[in-house]
């Protein structure tokens, strides 16, 4: 009874956290702060996750899932095992994907998406705020979470993508789903599941040597 009591205890405590950090959230610069010092003490990210391509030309979607990996400050990798095994390894702005030709790899690394992709890794670090340079930001509270829209600002950006939808949940206020939608009205749905905070993450996991 008394692990009960005090399980219930620690439910209530987080519920109250997550409701006055909401309740904070009258402005999408008070979300934005909000979601900033929930996520302040990040280091890595782990998750699973399933991606949904809805694209205007197919009855059916694309459906892949994977593992997804993030260390501070700009590290990212996915790991795609269905339908296709495929790495994708974001250092910075530089992206690397195994087997591709060195003269692709060096494009892949100057595309627009490898900046994009290094602003969005701030999300995970709760630097949502400098998402402002690249991207116009609004974002709204409900009762379990925070939304943020953005909206690219670079001409370059606007070419791919139309807006991108981010989906902050739980008591800690990690990303729980992204959606984005690109130019020509596709839209790609990503969904966070078992989302972990601050394990061990080696760094050999994103040695690109070789690749």
């Amino acid at each position: 009874m008394r692990i009960l009591r005090t399980a219930a205890l620690v439910l209530a405590a987080l519920a109250v956290t997550r409701s006055v950090a909401l309740a904070a959230c009258q402005s999408t610069a008070a979300c934005l702060q909000a979601i900033a010092t929930a996520q302040q003490g990040t280091r890595t990210v782990s998750a699973e996750f399933v991606q949904v391509k809805h694209v205007t030309l197919l009855d059916e979607p694309l459906v892949s899932t994977g593992h997804f990996l993030f260390k501070r400050p700009d590290r990212i990798v996915l790991q795609v095992e269905t339908p296709l095994a495929a790495t994708v390894v974001i250092k910075g702005r530089e992206v690397h994907i195994p087997n591709l030709p060195e003269r692709d790899r060096q494009a892949m690394a100057m595309a627009p998406v490898a900046t994009m992709f290094t602003q969005l890794g701030a999300i995970f670090t709760g630097s949502v705020q400098g998402l402002e340079d690249g991207f116009e930001v609004t974002a709204r509270p409900d009762n379990t979470g925070i939304d943020v829209t953005l909206r690219p600002r670079q001409a370059a950006w606007q070419r791919m993508y139309r807006s991108i939808e981010l989906r902050f949940a739980g008591p800690d206020l990690t990303t729980q789903q992204i959606r984005l939608e690109d130019a020509l009205g596709d839209h790609l749905e990503i969904t966070m599941r078992n989302v972990q905070r601050n394990i061990d993450v080696p760094d050999t996991l994103f040695d690109v040597q070789g690749q």
